[in-house]
């Protein structure tokens, strides 16, 4: 069923004064609002005649149903293109794979043409409009998304919004002396740069210290949060919204169903702020969800804001007096997945208990995407908000953790610090199955012991009900590749450590059996009990701290955070064993019990 013009009408109207109010915040009092307004629905208009019939009948299906990424079978699945099948074609071949996993969501790292050399792992963009070339073409993108969309997976993809690499063509025309494309960008000059300096924080402190680079073709510093070869988007000029408004709808016509904006916290450079989280950034994503919400409404925004808790729920979006303003469909529970790590180096439920119970309350229409792990590293330092104001000393604690997981002491994992020397506060490298201890396991009862950590924070991220995403080759339990370190266009990026080639061949092996089992009966007993949405907690003894309540939809699911038996009070049958609960929990267990207390 093909979208028609009054279809269009209808949607600017439903959605046009939301687009036009977060327009009139970020530039009415520096340029004209209805020219602005004239050309970007000019764009729209232009994006929507584009869009294929196949999308324009997805938008209508997901229109009449709203909430269907919140739903008990969205298991995600993340990965990079090369290092799982070498090509987007050879990609397409393993969707089968995918789908036998429960998969519903795919999210496909730096897929777009990344910059020459250093690249940040792909996020440096060249050409958003591109696909990489050693991995094909957007023909072949989009030959993928039909077979995706056959076996009902949404296909998502990365988008920088806070900036583009140095020699994509804005960046290159900036450079020629474009004023045009020059102010694409932010330009200082020494002594603001250095001003600005005091107040913000740094990102990379070790491999890419400050927050400027100079460059003389530019007549100054330009401002560059990441690495000096990606360069800060000047959202405070409106042609940047209006490219990147046209570059959105462009992808999601070539089939793309979500979006991963890159970065959402640092969008909005103001004086005499760290410039991260303000208010501003909000508008600019709330603009892109109703330009979405017009011409492409099957395709969700998903927000990676890697911020302490409190700073999160807003990605979802407010109400702003004028009614609930939409923003992002999906928003990474970051830091669900670092207090599991922590849980698991402290063997208490405390932390994880605490980011449950501060999960809920979303509004309608809005999920979380969980993990256990993810292509990035354990940024300790996300939950130290969570952690202020509860104890004394929260950064000595995050790195007691950190060290624990990195294998001091008598500890079972196998992580690597990230851009530290691990002597202060830092970041820890390692795939699932490493940190879990599965790489140090020597005999039957460590490895017994690995796979019950690996399955307890699976049940931690399927529990909590929002998209629970596999990252690529924690499903046959990869070890840390180091090989990395061998290579010199890689041996400085430690983010490599858990970034392997998929190992096809490990598929019949016990541990993969293993671990695919766990999942498949995690995602079963999710689906039997109706568990979608935000989490809640479920009280516990108080005198057992390494036991973890959640409730995810009629079940209670618990979780034992230690190395020995806890008693369980609750009773029930437990949907992974298909038997009744014992009155005790092993070491490291989980069990997903039945239905509301009798």
């Amino acid at each position: 069923m093909a979208t028609t013009s009054s279809d269009l009408d209808t949607r600017l109207r439903q959605h046009g004064t939301t687009l036009r109010r977060q327009l009139e915040r970020l530039y009415g009092a520096t340029h004209d609002g209805d020219a602005l307004w004239s050309r970007i629905e000019a764009v729209l208009r232009d994006r929507m005649a584009e869009r294929p019939p196949v999308m324009q009948a997805l938008d209508v299906a997901r229109i009449a149903d709203r909430d269907w990424f919140v739903a008990p079978d969205m298991i995600g699945y993340s990965t990079y293109v090369d290092r799982f099948a070498g090509t987007v074609s050879g990609l397409t071949q393993k969707v089968e794979y995918l789908d036998t996993l429960g998969v519903r969501y795919l999210h496909l790292l730096a897929l777009l043409k990344a910059r020459t050399g250093d690249s940040d792992g792909g996020f440096a963009v060249a050409d958003y409009l591109s696909i990489e070339p050693t991995l094909g073409t957007m023909a072949d993108v989009e030959a993928l998304c039909g077979s995706l969309r056959a076996s009902r997976i949404s296909l998502c993809v990365d988008l920088a919004l806070n900036h583009t690499a140095d020699d994509h063509v804005w960046a290159l025309k900036a450079k020629a002396g474009d004023p045009h494309y020059r102010d694409y960008y932010i330009v200082l000059d020494e002594a603001e740069a250095a001003a600005r300096e005091t107040v913000l924080p740094q990102v990379f402190p070790t491999t890419a210290p400050g927050n400027f680079t100079h460059v003389p073709e530019m007549g100054g510093e330009v401002w560059t949060t990441f690495y000096p070869f990606q360069w800060d988007l000047n959202w405070a000029n409106p042609e940047v919204m209006l490219a990147m408004v046209d570059t959105m709808l462009r992808l999601a016509n070539h089939g793309f169903e979500a979006f991963r904006l890159d970065s959402t916290a640092f969008l909005w450079k103001q004086a005499g702020t760290d410039c991260r989280n303000l208010p501003q950034s909000h508008f600019i994503v709330r603009a892109l969800r109703a330009a979405l919400d017009i011409v492409a409404p099957a395709t969700l925004l998903k927000a990676e804001a890697i911020v302490p808790t409190a700073f999160v729920p807003p990605y979802f979006g407010a109400d702003e007096g004028e009614g609930f303003e939409p923003e992002c469909h999906l928003v990474y529970n970051n830091s669900l997945m670092v207090a599991g790590w922590v849980a698991l180096a402290e063997q208490s439920a405390a932390l994880p208990a605490a980011i449950v119970d501060v999960s809920g309350g979303l509004p309608h229409g809005a999920n979380w995407l969980t993990y256990a792990r993810c292509h990035d590293d354990i940024g300790w330092g996300a939950v130290l908000g969570d952690l202020r104001g509860i104890d004394s000393d929260p950064e000595a604690r995050l790195t007691d953790a950190a060290h624990f997981i990195e294998g001091a002491g008598d500890s079972w994992a196998r992580g690597v610090p990230f851009q530290s020397d691990g002597s202060v506060l830092h970041g820890t490298n390692g795939t699932l199955a490493s940190l879990a201890g599965l790489e140090a396991a020597t005999d039957d009862v460590s490895r017994e012991t690995a796979f019950r950590r690996i399955a307890l924070l699976n049940t931690l991220a399927v529990a909590s009900g929002g998209v629970a995403t596999i990252y690529m080759g924690d499903e046959v339990g990869m070890l840390n590749d180091y090989a990395y370190r061998d290579d010199p266009d890689r041996a400085h990026e430690g983010r490599w450590l858990h970034r392997p080639q998929m190992d096809w061949s490990a598929l019949d092996t016990p541990a993969a059996m293993r671990i695919a089992g766990d999942l498949a009966r995690l995602r079963a007993a999710r689906v039997a009990g109706a568990g979608a949405g935000a989490p809640t907690l479920l009280a516990t003894d108080a005198s057992v701290p390494a036991l973890l309540g959640i409730r995810c939809g009629t079940d209670r699911v618990y979780l034992n955070f230690s190395d020995r038996a806890v008693p369980l009070s609750d009773t029930g049958t437990d949907r992974l064993s298909g038997s009744a609960a014992a009155a005790t929990l092993a070491p490291w267990q989980a069990v997903w019990l039945m239905g509301d207390r009798a």
